[in-house]
């Protein structure tokens, strides 16, 4: 990938300008983006609406430079964590303006104790009708039935392993619990996306998933798998990359170095 400066780290961007440009790329090599202003756990209504400012920035910005991509909202920015009201409110106002200027919203899933709320959010923007991507992670055990009742409500999925605590532990039985909820997507779900660095996982989705070439968009994290995203993308896959952007990177610049830690323990390379 053509390199964009400045760049303050591997993992994100500098600022909102910097992601444009980083997104534009991304779209000139065949790649959506998934764009997203960094920032977890509001700790007052003032940030959590300082957070909701943010989204609504990069909402403009991808609506105004016509780039292929969503913006992923994280629950816990916009006051997941504080208040309920707060979230459902901030979320709707950042959906509904995303909605006027067609832009796609992604919502994160975040650690366990916010999981209901963040599914109970997506719900009600769904019933209002509103379109969303909802993020689950293969390692809870609620997964299945989440998938049954996104595919109720009309909401897309974007199934991942999970990066926080969950009820899954081992890499193996994460990875099995992946494939069968995959499977599940593939019978309930026209289109779905995924988000995995497991080079076997991507090549089972490759192999298993009826009409995968169609049906299933790849995501990849900046900083991880470029040379895969790359060649997938030539190969005519739909892929997508995570592009997260700001200062406020400590807590997610950690858990990428404590996922590659974990490869490293267990003599696994990372994706090329």
């Amino acid at each position: 990938m053509r390199s964009i400066r400045p760049v303050t780290g591997r993992w994100h961007l500098a600022g909102l300008k910097e992601a444009i440009s980083w997104c534009r790329v991304c779209n000139e090599r065949g790649i959506s983006g998934i764009m997203h202003p960094l920032g977890e756990f509001a700790e007052d209504q003032e940030a959590a609406e300082e957070s909701g400012r943010a989204y609504e920035d990069c909402i403009s910005a991808i609506h105004q430079h016509g780039l292929n991509a969503s913006v992923a909202v994280k629950p816990s920015a916009i006051g997941a964590a504080l208040q309920p009201q707060t979230f459902q409110e901030l979320l709707e106002q950042i959906i509904s303006q995303a909605t006027a200027k067609r832009v796609a919203v992604g919502i994160d899933m975040e650690g366990t104790p916010l999981v209901q709320d963040t599914i109970k959010g997506a719900i009600r923007a769904a019933e209002q009708g509103y379109a969303i991507t909802l993020t689950l992670q293969a390692y809870l055990e609620r997964t299945p039935a989440d998938i049954s009742l996104m595919a109720d409500k009309g909401i897309s999925v974007r199934l991942v392993k999970g990066t926080y605590i969950g009820d899954l532990h081992q890499r193996d039985e994460i990875t099995e619990a992946f494939k069968n909820q995959a499977f599940l997507l593939a019978r309930m779900h026209q289109d779905f996306a995924v988000g995995t660095q497991d080079m076997d996982l991507i090549q089972w989705l490759q192999d298993s998933i009826p009409e995968a070439r169609s049906r299933i968009t790849f995501g990849f994290l900046k900083g991880l798998g470029t040379e895969t995203m790359l060649g997938m993308a030539n190969a005519g896959w739909k892929v997508q990359e995570y592009i997260p952007y700001g200062e406020n990177h400590g807590t997610y610049d950690r858990r990428r170095e404590i996922y590659l830690a974990s490869l490293t323990s267990s003599r696994i390379r990372p994706l090329p």
